[in-house]
């Protein structure tokens, strides 16, 4: 099954040992998947960005910066959290940071075109305020980077 954006779940599980035997229900805490747009007042820009209507953006509009060193900082409460994007043959490189620590630089390059595309996701096992930071790296030749929007998992 999928989860809708707004839509509450949990996990349930149940082991069976080695003689088939079930063990009890086990049930997860409750959350819930949001969706926040690049839009949000809990986006914070800095440098140079450009804000452009796109049909094939998540909710019809994105913004994007070719500026080495222009970022994009996503303040959130939650356990899990998602950068969506876009990947073609103009887009460049973006470095990702989580609470103020590098954890890796994203390519989005790709030899075709792809919209809505999840390029970055990291999860924590309980809920916590926490910042994502993404940083144009400037790549020569095709420095585009895209913030469509993100996702994060949180308690409703």
């Amino acid at each position: 099954d999928s989860l809708a954006i707004g839509e509450q779940d949990r996990y349930v599980t149940r082991a069976t040992d080695g003689a088939g035997n079930l063990g009890p229900w086990h049930y997860g805490s409750t959350f819930a998947l949001r969706l926040t747009q690049q839009s949000s007042s809990t986006v914070r820009y800095a440098g140079s960005w450009v804000a452009i209507g796109n049909a094939y953006a998540s909710g019809g509009s994105l913004r994007y910066s070719t500026a080495a060193g222009a970022s994009a900082t996503f303040t959130f409460t939650g356990r899990s959290v998602a950068w969506v994007s876009f990947r073609s043959p103009v887009r460049g490189s973006a470095k990702v940071y989580i609470d103020g620590v590098y954890k890796a630089t994203v390519n989005l390059y790709a030899s075709t075109f792809s919209a809505r595309d999840v390029v970055y996701a990291a999860s924590w096992s309980v809920d916590g305020p926490h910042t994502l930071r993404i940083v144009n790296a400037g790549t020569a030749g095709h420095s585009r980077v895209d913030i469509d929007a993100f996702l994060t998992l949180a308690a409703p």
